[in-house]
């Protein structure tokens, strides 16, 4: 086991730290146990297990399966913030922010009644240079594959108090929309100058396909109406010969398969194969997220991109060229170190010249670690704020343009909640926010509309041709 857990669990387990811990004081008291209290062979029933996700999709989809793996063994897994004895804060340590985030979901747990034992994961528990909190109901997760078998991690810090893994038992992940995230890869090894992904969660790993298709199966058995694709760098997947395209025509192949969405993929590893087997194939939403970051390419250098930036603008425009109408979204870090205004400059003439429909503009966040932390020139916040406000601006201005672009054309909308008023909500393939004013609707449900509206990027229609369910 990881040294730092080994530590934990002495501390947690020695008699003089042990009264903060859930279950702590009298045993005859704590109605949790069996009414022989907590002898040889037993343990604590009907824990509650609550979880919190803060960072990107993929840490969407691993809590998922955390969630999964402790329903297993006897957790029943409660909202977040309800009274539970163990609370996980799934964390990230990407950008400073995040960090914080994570941070302070850690301490409003560690104050709350009823004293939680509090479990931190993910990226933020594996960034080394984090500084967590030394208490003993804190519990810090330093490996990645730990979040994975919590179960395990706390039966053999206390057998007595916590449940053994299952064995044989297993559940499907579950998750709170009619979208279902599947994780096919983890790790990146690009080392991007501003990136602690490498540091945080080690080398590109492919799930096998079988793994993968066997869990696609139980989602789709379950009716999930989407299944979205993750990873740390998916365009990297790759396991034996089957790379990110390979994976896909065989995920496709899945009976009864709803859509299927895709996470960001980076220019360089197989865009341009998996845009050939999305014209293939209408199963796969209409949108590709590129992640861009500047469109300098004295910056996309400093930063250790794999691309330039007329590389960049070739990929986005093989994409639209080969499907006309879809969704383009990217990435972009503005006042990374040594970023003039002539670069920027250069960023907003690429972004104005490309059909995006989906801007994610981040100001740099130093991260001690990398090597851009230590680079000089430093933009400073104000200057970096004011670009990324400048490119939100013009971010917005595009996504409300391309939803003008649907009105009076069909799309198609699959609905995830319907409101008091009989309005029903959704997304459409494309990524746009939906509004479907048509009566007898279902929740996951695919419907083709044509709407006649668009309030910003969300599109309006009443509904005229349901696909039926899924």
């Amino acid at each position: 086991m990881n040294p730092t857990v080994c530590q934990l669990i002495v501390r947690i387990l020695d008699p003089a730290c042990r009264s903060p811990l859930p279950g702590a004081g009298e045993v005859g008291a704590d109605r949790r146990y069996g009414e022989s209290g907590p002898g040889e062979g037993s343990h604590v029933v009907n824990l509650r297990i609550s979880f919190k996700t803060i960072g990107c999709r993929l840490n969407q989809a691993e809590t998922a399966r955390m969630s999964a793996v402790c329903g297993a063994a006897g957790y029943e897994t409660v909202p977040f913030g309800e009274a539970c004895e163990v609370a996980v804060i799934h964390g990230c340590a990407v950008t400073q922010k995040a960090e914080s985030d994570s941070l302070r979901a850690v301490r409003q747990v560690l104050s709350r009644d009823g004293n939680p034992l509090v479990l931190l994961a993910g990226c933020a528990a594996a960034y080394p240079l984090l500084k967590w909190p030394e208490q003993p109901s804190f519990m810090r997760l330093a490996e990645q594959a730990d979040k994975f078998r919590i179960p395990a991690v706390l039966h053999q810090m206390d057998p007595l108090r916590y449940p053994p893994p299952s064995e044989t038992a297993t559940e499907s992940p579950q998750f709170e929309t009619v979208r279902a995230s599947v994780e096919i890869q983890d790790g990146c090894d690009f080392r991007c100058a501003y990136c602690v992904v490498p540091m945080t969660r080690g080398a590109p790993r492919s799930r096998a396909p079988g793994e993968i298709l066997d869990e696609v199966r139980r989602i789709t058995n379950r009716g999930y109406g989407e299944i979205i694709l993750c990873g740390a760098n998916l365009g990297s997947y790759r396991s034996n010969e089957i790379d990110l395209a390979g994976l896909l025509e065989r995920i496709l192949a899945v009976d009864r398969i709803g859509r299927i969405r895709l996470g960001s993929i980076e220019v360089s590893t197989v865009e341009r194969a998996v845009v050939d087997v999305m014209v293939a194939h209408q199963a796969i939403c209409r949108f590709l997220h590129l992640p861009l970051q500047s469109g300098s390419d004295r910056i996309l250098q400093s930063m250790g991109r794999r691309y330039t930036a007329t590389e960049y603008r070739r990929a986005a425009e093989y994409a639209a060229e080969r499907l006309p109408g879809i969704g383009l979204g990217a990435d972009v870090i503005t006042g990374f170190p040594g970023e003039t205004d002539a670069d920027f400059q250069e960023t907003v003439r690429l972004v104005e010249q490309l059909p995006f429909s989906n801007l994610h503009i981040f100001p740099y966040s130093p991260r001690a670690g990398t090597r851009a932390f230590e680079m000089k020139n430093r933009v400073p916040a104000r200057i970096a704020g004011e670009r990324a406000a400048i490119l939100r601006r013009l971010g917005e201005t595009q996504r409300n343009a391309f939803a003008q672009e649907w009105i009076g054309r069909p799309v198609e909308v699959l609905v995830e909640s319907i409101d008091l008023s009989g309005e029903a909500q959704g997304w459409t393939g494309e990524y746009l926010p939906a509004s479907i004013h048509q009566v007898g609707l279902k929740v996951n449900t695919r419907v083709t509309v044509i709407p006649g509206q668009a309030e910003g990027c969300r599109l309006v229609a009443s509904g005229n041709k349901k696909d039926g369910d899924i």
